[in-house]
């Protein structure tokens, strides 16, 4: 179920992306666990369980599935991929990342890259926010930031966004660049529960820190076990009947 408007969105790569993001959204929220049996929509992908018995949740079943939706697509792609820039981290020296995992056409005789996509889950540091949004800002290529939460409560979403609005500004800051554009996604598997929007800066739009402000916003409340959205703020809202 959508709720709200459709974003209207040229960029044909960023629109493949949304598609994929959402289809993402559909096999996370019917992925089994050990303990119980998969339905006809379950990917084969499962979540495995702790010795506590408590399910281990991350970043990387999110990125395997990913990665499964892209074998049946006509991009190409890399893991790990090295940075063409170089980073320098908590005082260290400058040297080479990696980007979770990176898109590509093939143009003509050569791939070229078109994105570069970033896997996040639960509530992560912001020293470790900062690094990846850096990554995606400095590299010069769209890209797409995938956020997993096992659940969601009143000030989850806020304090995610607090620490990507302050590092999108202090990266702004730091390189200069003219434009950037993302794709943000956040999905939370115990409502089934996800919101997507894009970013996409250029000079014209005008002052950049109201722009970042103005992005990350939404008013959400929980209700009957439910994520009900007050204001969506241009976000695109996507659910599935609990």
């Amino acid at each position: 179920m959508v709720e709200g408007e459709t974003m209207a969105i040229e960029n044909p790569v960023i629109k493949d992306a949304m598609e994929i993001n959402r289809r993402l959204f559909y096999d996370l929220w019917n992925i089994s666990n050990v303990s119980l049996l998969p339905t006809g929509l379950s990917p084969r992908l499962i979540l495995p369980k702790r010795r506590s018995q408590d399910l281990r949740i991350s970043e990387q079943e999110a990125r395997f599935l990913y990665v499964g939706l892209l074998n049946t697509l006509n991009y190409f792609y890399s893991v790990e991929t090295p940075t063409e820039q170089v980073y320098s981290q908590t005082g260290q020296k400058s040297q080479s990342g990696a980007s979770d995992l990176s898109l590509y056409i093939q143009d003509e005789n050569q791939m070229t890259k078109v994105m570069n996509v970033e896997f996040k889950a639960h509530n992560p540091a912001r020293k470790d926010v900062l690094k990846d949004i850096e990554k995606l800002i400095y590299e010069n290529i769209t890209g797409n930031w995938f956020h997993l939460l096992k659940s969601i409560h009143r000030q989850s979403i806020p304090v995610l966004f607090d620490k990507i609005a302050y590092s999108l500004k202090v990266c702004r800051e730091k390189y200069k660049v003219d434009e950037i554009s993302i794709l943000f996604s956040f999905c939370v598997l115990e409502r089934k529960w996800a919101c997507v929007k894009y970013f996409k800066y250029n000079e014209s739009v005008g002052n950049f820190e109201k722009y970042v402000d103005d992005f990350l916003k939404i008013k959400y409340q929980i209700k009957m076990g439910k994520v009900e959205v007050l204001d969506d703020a241009g976000w695109n809202i996507i659910s599935q009947e609990l």
